[in-house]
């Protein structure tokens, strides 16, 4: 039996491809491949320079030079049990000193910075609503992600930190 398989397979007619390729639709097919891929590009691109602002930051230069300074006045400043939420599209900012005492009465400000487009940033301050608690209910002019810059200023000493929030 398996030598009947066998010599049946052997002797199966294989019929040839009734057209075989030529060099057009070789061609055809290899135009139309790199016309996809350059037609895709050529929106992707498009859109990126529509979109694009092409100002990311503002004297660049200048900050990059200074960003020692910076660095040196983030890890100068108090030590903070610092916790920040934003809940119910309100901001709540909580400050204990490092013994977890309350600060009451600073002066807090927000910065509400979008980091994916230029034109929305806006900053307010923050209240004091109490028992250490700072908050704010702020309204943003678009949806999506945001980068937040707190302060809080008392008996000259300041306090920063910054939060990311996204607004659905």
């Amino acid at each position: 039996m398996k030598a009947n398989l066998l010599r049946s397979a052997i002797n199966m007619n294989i019929e040839p491809i009734s057209k075989p390729l030529n060099g057009w639709w070789v061609f055809a097919a290899f135009a139309a491949f790199f016309g996809v891929i350059i037609f895709v590009n050529t929106i992707f691109i498009t859109s990126a320079l529509r979109t694009h602002s092409r100002l990311v930051t503002e004297d660049a230069y200048k900050k990059g030079l200074s960003f020692n300074q910076t660095l040196e006045q983030a890890h100068d400043q108090p030590k903070m049990n610092s916790v920040v939420s934003f809940e119910n599209s309100v901001l709540k900012w909580t400050l204990l000193d490092a013994s977890g005492e309350n600060i009451e009465h600073a002066i807090a400000h927000a910065n509400f910075i979008r980091p994916v487009k230029s034109g929305h940033d806006f900053s307010s301050p923050l209240q004091y609503a109490g028992n250490a608690l700072y908050s704010l209910k702020p309204d943003f002019p678009v949806k999506g992600a945001w980068t937040v810059q707190l302060s809080a200023t008392w008996n000259n000493q300041t306090y920063k930190t910054t939060k990311e929030i996204i607004i659905r």
